[in-house]
């Protein structure tokens, strides 16, 4: 509880009326945003314990790069290669932007999944009729790696959906390359919200 240093006074009473009204404001609104926000925090600390506990193949580079702003560019040059393969249909392009490695994590509505030699996408010949990926953005989190993340639309045997994806992307010897990557859709008729 905080106390205060100064003696009681006139007001005191008014100012602690004033607190307990804005504590209440407070609360009220808080749960919302916390609720709204707890999806995505969920997503986000599942991804940084994915990285951080996970052993990384000894392929990866751990040399400092040039600088946080070149790895946030060559990160975005890989995420936009990454959607673009998907666009064109590309399988072998599009797997190339991956971790080849036991470590590759996947997340989605379904859980956890580690390794890139189980991982369906190697032999599913399915792709998205349409996929509309916006609001792309890449943030630096330590040299050599970086969060990525996107709202996408896509639409799949006249079924259409929406939701986040997210990536996390490390800097190997051969190159920038996906380590974890997560898509959550939204529930079924709900508004698309990403921003």
């Amino acid at each position: 509880m905080f106390r205060s240093s100064r003696p009681w006074s006139a007001n005191s009473g008014s100012r602690s009326r004033q607190s307990g009204r804005l504590r209440l404001r407070l609360l009220d609104q808080f749960p919302l945003r916390c609720m709204a926000r707890k999806k995505i925090a969920s997503v986000w600390l599942v991804t940084l314990l994915a990285v951080g506990c996970t052993p990384m193949p000894g392929h990866v580079d751990s040399s400092p790069s040039a600088s946080p702003a070149s790895d946030t560019i060559e990160a975005r040059r890989l995420f936009e290669e990454n959607i673009d393969a998907i666009h064109k249909r590309d399988r072998a392009r599009y797997l190339a932007t991956y971790l080849h490695s036991s470590t590759l994590a996947r997340n989605g509505p379904s859980g956890l999944e580690l390794g890139y030699d189980n991982w369906s996408a190697r032999r599913d010949s399915t792709w998205p009729d349409t996929l509309i990926a916006r609001n792309l953005r890449v943030l630096p989190i330590t040299p050599g790696v970086v969060y990525g993340s996107y709202c996408y639309t896509v639409t799949q045997k006249d079924t259409t959906s929406s939701g986040v994806s997210e990536r996390i992307f490390v800097k190997t010897s051969e190159g920038w390359r996906i380590a974890v990557t997560t898509a959550f859709g939204l529930s079924a008729g709900a508004p698309a919200q990403c921003k």
